[in-house]
């Protein structure tokens, strides 16, 4: 059994040990970078980029502007999908491409449709709103990958 002087000097040793471990990690870690949109042409763009990466066509999308005040007019965009169409899976990755941005985007699911309203808000203004839509009649025009 140690005493007590011993068991101090290794609780002191191992306190050290872990400081030094812990500013090895802390040195090797990669810097934290602090994405900006700094415009909402900015933001279209990159839900734009998202649209095309789930392989939206243009013809499946409507934008249409809702006027909030005079200065600001919100984008809503209304997009068309077949019935395979992951509507959760389109919501999250879309939702981590906004996350390092420090951009929200919570869904609501509307039920019994399942169609799904996406808020993309940031300090607590929602800038634009995304609602996606099942329609049947892309599931015969759209073939699935294999």
């Amino acid at each position: 059994m140690l005493d007590k002087k011993k068991g101090k000097k290794l609780v002191t040793v191992l306190l050290v040990l872990s400081c030094i471990v812990s500013g090895i990690i802390l040195a090797s870690s990669p810097d934290y970078k602090n994405y900006q949109i700094e415009n909402t042409r900015e933001l279209d763009s990159l839900l734009s980029v998202h649209i095309q990466d789930a392989q939206i066509k243009a013809e499946q999308i409507r934008v249409s502007g809702i006027k909030i005040d005079t200065l600001f007019t919100r984008k809503a965009y209304r997009i068309e999908v077949p019935s395979r169409f992951s509507k959760t899976l389109f919501h999250v990755g879309l939702h981590k491409d906004l996350f390092k941005y420090d951009i929200q985007a919570p869904a609501k699911v509307h039920f019994p449709s399942h169609d799904m309203d996406i808020y993309i808000y940031n300090q607590g203004t929602v800038l634009r709103t995304i609602r996606l839509t099942t329609n049947p009649e892309l599931d015969s025009l759209a073939t699935p990958k294999e």
